[in-house]
């Protein structure tokens, strides 16, 4: 593994340990705080931060070059992904919503690797229905969608219009479009933004905000691959771990099928990616 390999898996890891916490506190503020203004608040803020940063380094975010077009596609599949999970983690927990995603992910990067990553395949398929049979309807088809959402932004992610995307620009092209749509989806919903939120809340809605400054940070860590594909199917299971812990430690109850998920995802990755350092293996997609 050369040293641009080293830097985008260290930006994956700690971008998806964030995103883990995030939804955390995602579900202690959605008692005050609707799930969407709250998806609203922090792309907005995210949004001004890159804006600033943008500015101070001379960066040109918007331009009307190839990746314009698959950059809107982009930024509407992040915006759908960012509100199906605001809207499951108070319904199902933050853990069970991403574990949902990396379960997805996990098959679609073990799929094209034939019968060698059957390993693999079973822990996502067994994940999928574990979850599935323990938590509610709701909440599930909720992670279920956005899980799909997920796989199709992986997959837009492969355009070769984007590849050459500097990161500031492939960040931006995500944020101005939850900035954008995420404020209609909540009025849409009928969300009341006149809110109070409590103590706990300002700390959950502050914490959210950091995590996004710290995932903002990484463009000084990993420019380009460290933000490129966020968290795959290789970190997104730390993003489960790290919500679990978060969990724990603030004594909101965790399912014991939670815990069983992430020991498969570990295992599922860790297989895959054993696949993955053999000779001539392709890069986890």
């Amino acid at each position: 593994m050369d040293a641009s390999s080293r830097k985008a898996l260290r930006g994956a890891a700690a971008g998806a340990m964030l995103w883990g916490v995030q939804l955390v506190a995602v579900g202690v503020a959605a008692g005050t705080v609707p799930p969407l203004l709250q998806a609203t608040l922090t792309s907005t803020a995210s949004l001004f931060v890159l804006w600033l940063w943008t500015r101070w380094r001379h960066i040109a975010v918007f331009a009307q070059d190839a990746t314009l077009t698959p950059g809107m596609g982009l930024g509407l599949l992040f915006s759908a992904r960012t509100a199906l999970l605001y809207l499951a983690v108070p319904r199902i927990g933050a853990a069970a919503a991403l574990e949902f995603g990396a379960a997805a992910l996990l098959l679609q990067a073990a799929l094209p690797r034939g019968p060698r990553a059957w390993p693999a395949m079973l822990a996502g398929v067994l994940v999928i229905l574990a979850l599935a049979a323990a938590l509610p309807l709701a909440g599930m088809a909720l992670a279920a969608c956005a899980a799909l959402v997920w796989v199709l932004q992986q997959r837009l992610l492969r355009d070769a219009r984007l590849r050459d995307c500097a990161g500031e620009q492939f960040v931006f092209y995500q944020l101005i479009g939850a900035a954008v749509t995420l404020p209609v989806a909540s009025v849409v919903a009928g969300e009341n933004w006149l809110v109070r939120p409590g103590a706990a809340a300002w700390w959950a809605l502050a914490a959210q905000l950091g995590c996004c400054v710290l995932a903002l940070s990484l463009l000084w860590i990993a420019p380009r691959d460290g933000l490129r594909r966020g968290p795959s199917a290789a970190s997104l299971p730390l993003a489960a771990g790290a919500a679990l812990a978060l969990q724990a430690l603030l004594d909101i109850p965790a399912r014991w099928v939670c815990w069983g998920s992430l020991a498969l995802l570990l295992g599922g990755a860790a297989w895959l990616q054993g696949l993955i350092r053999a000779p001539g293996a392709p890069a986890w997609e």
